[in-house]
């Protein structure tokens, strides 16, 4: 008892037991925060180690993390302070209940038809219960949103031609596999973006009859065309369905994010120039970066004296190397350059040199709100957010890193005042 009460007061900051909502940190996703207790299991729900259930087995107290829709997940940290995870469950059709209280300690458990169960303790009846509530809205959120799980087979991988199956979980704009269903991390996913889209096979292929296949029209290597297969045709049909649902959905935000960009934006895009006379088409349809420059070039021809005068100040150019998480899952080093309100890289400083085409690009007015930040995994890492996918860098320190994030805010802040 006097442990489980000194590691509330570690992880609280001394408070006293606070409200898991008021603990949590809404602009990152998350519903609930706070301690939870589990106990030596057989389960391997979580992904968490398992221990050997015994006599006299004593409770682990952990940090907890519920986020809701598209993650719907509840993490396990070492403590409050920890960035890294130990383990994950994943909410999606799950069911939980309060379970009777044992050596006074308030059990619920957490229970899937695949994975198993898991066993938590909450410091308080009042505590269970807001645990016990909050999980229950984002089990129905996903639910609700369509969300999907099972068991598919995945045609390549290191031995192409082949099948594997995997467990497949359909969240949001990602399509995501597993080795098992009870793994943690996943080892692969899909973004469902505007180039994507799903289509039954008509043939058997490879010797199993109910394939479909994802395709991506952005890509040019052999990940263009992916297939999967099915236990049955109906099985094939939901899936099929859903992704397809998934793709319209992710279009649909996407286009009224646009229009409402453009809306802001107003005469900062299009209509009448500064002289009052119409800008023409070549103004009116160039892209982002040009408008960028082309706001630049008359800023600093504005007047002969300082170009600051109106208060704006013009970021500085970053540029050099860092490793990029590939769709291959491996890490490849790449030139990067932070200018002109856009983020590019090329295979090396030798191609950007030559005047080659970079291999892409990302505007940085485009990048989600909370991004670029710091990988909670890898303090030397940057994760990047956009409408389409997560980018994942790598820099050599966690000052290179740093440098890198508040030159993007650097941009991103002078994009909003533009």
């Amino acid at each position: 008892g006097n442990e489980i009460s000194q590691c509330v007061e570690d992880m609280t900051g001394g408070l006293g037991e606070v409200d898991i909502c008021d603990q949590a940190n809404r602009e990152d996703g998350e519903v609930a925060a706070g301690p939870l207790w589990q106990r030596p299991s057989r389960s391997k729900l979580a992904g968490v180690t398992k221990s050997s259930r015994g006599g006299g087995a004593r409770l682990k107290c952990s940090w907890y993390v519920l986020r809701g829709w598209p993650d719907c997940t509840l993490t396990a940290f070492k403590d409050n302070h920890s960035e890294t995870p130990i383990g994950v469950i994943h909410l999606l059709k799950c069911d939980i209940k309060a379970k009777p209280v044992e050596d006074d300690k308030f059990h619920f458990q957490i229970h899937h038809s695949s994975h198993g169960s898991k066993h938590l303790f909450a410091e308080s009846s009042h505590c269970m219960h807001r645990w016990i509530q909050e999980i229950s809205n984002v089990i129905e959120e996903a639910t609700s949103m369509g969300g999907m799980e099972g068991y598919l087979k995945k045609r390549g991988g290191m031995r192409l031609h082949t099948w594997q199956q995997r467990w497949f979980t359909l969240m949001g704009s990602d399509l995501s596999w597993f080795e098992k269903a009870t793994e943690s991390f996943p080892r692969g996913s899909i973004t469902l973006n505007n180039h994507v889209r799903a289509q039954e096979c008509k043939k058997e292929i490879g010797g199993e009859k109910y394939v479909f296949e994802i395709i991506d029209e952005s890509r040019h290597d052999s990940k263009k065309r992916r297939e999967f297969a099915c236990e049955t045709m109906l099985d094939r049909q939901y899936w099929v369905e859903a992704i397809q649902t998934s793709i319209q959905t992710n279009r649909t935000r996407s286009e009224t994010r646009n229009r409402a960009s453009v809306t802001i934006s107003g005469s900062s895009r299009s209509g009448i120039g500064e002289d009052g006379a119409e800008q023409d088409d070549q103004q009116q349809g160039e892209g982002f970066g040009q408008s960028i420059q082309r706001f630049m070039a008359k800023s600093i021809g504005r007047q002969e004296s300082n170009p600051l005068d109106d208060g704006m100040h013009f970021p500085d150019t970053k540029e050099g190397y860092m490793e990029k998480h590939s769709s291959y899952m491996i890490w490849q080093k790449r030139y990067f350059e932070c200018a002109n309100g856009e983020f590019r890289y090329w295979k090396n400083a030798e191609a950007k040199k030559a005047g080659k085409q970079e291999s892409s690009k990302i505007y940085l007015g485009d990048i989600l709100k909370g991004s670029p930040s710091v990988n909670p995994v890898d303090q030397t890492g940057i994760l990047i957010a956009t409408d389409v996918r997560i980018y994942s860098l790598r820099c050599n320190s966690r000052e290179e890193c740093q440098s890198w994030i508040d030159n993007m805010h650097e941009w991103q802040s002078f994009l909003d005042l533009k």
